[in-house]
């Protein structure tokens, strides 16, 4: 799924108020840090993850998590990063595209 300027600024903007589903701290993108992230999308279709550690490698393991998860890059905010996924399930689905 691709989605529009428009639509990524619109997430984006929906996104600011949200507090970080996750903390990438000393781990890194591990896998169980990868499996935590799928987890939380079958609830989220939109999340938050903050760099605690590797603030310099955010874009390589941005890129990672978005391969590994299947998800959409919305944006980078200094350490934080914005993931989307839509929900397989349409009655589940928060935003519709």
């Amino acid at each position: 799924m691709n989605l529009s300027s428009k639509n990524k600024q619109k997430l984006k903007g929906i996104a600011h108020s949200f507090k970080p589903s996750l903390i990438i701290g000393k781990e890194g993108a591990s896998e169980a840090t990868i499996n935590s992230i799928n987890m939380i999308f079958e609830n989220k279709e939109l999340i938050k993850i903050k760099f605690n550690s590797f603030k310099n490698e955010i874009d390589s393991i941005s890129e990672y998590i978005k391969n590994s998860c299947d998800a959409i890059i919305i944006g980078n905010i200094g350490n934080i990063l914005i993931l989307y996924k839509q929900n397989p399930d349409s009655e589940k689905r928060r935003y519709e595209f």
